[in-house]
């Protein structure tokens, strides 16, 4: 790949309760954990937060990239968005790391 060409635009499905701040984090965190990796034509993040108090971890982040032609996924669920969005960060990063490995 071309060092000067551009990264893919992050796409986002939303549902819920997820604010602009948010969904700001998450493409932060994709970007950090896609760092250093080659290859990739799509990236596609879903965050949904469930407004149900009875769930223990109603908020889900989820990331699909395609790099090199295979689908690299990643996803996290936790009692709030944030903390799913971290967790969602460290997979992703961990899945890159170990496709650029193998």
């Amino acid at each position: 790949m071309n060092a000067t060409r551009e990264r893919p635009e992050i796409r986002f499905l939303t549902s819920g309760d997820v604010s602009a701040h948010e969904r700001a984090a998450a493409e932060r965190a994709v970007q950090t954990a896609l760092k250093g990796t080659e290859g990739f034509t799509s990236v596609q993040v879903t965050l949904s937060v469930v407004a149900d108090p009875s769930l223990p971890r109603p908020a889900l982040a989820q990331a699909v990239a395609e790099i090199d032609g295979r689908r690299v996924r990643a996803q996290a669920a936790a009692p709030r968005i944030d903390e799913a969005i971290d967790m969602l960060r460290e997979r992703l990063a961990i899945r890159t790391s170990s496709l650029r490995a193998g």
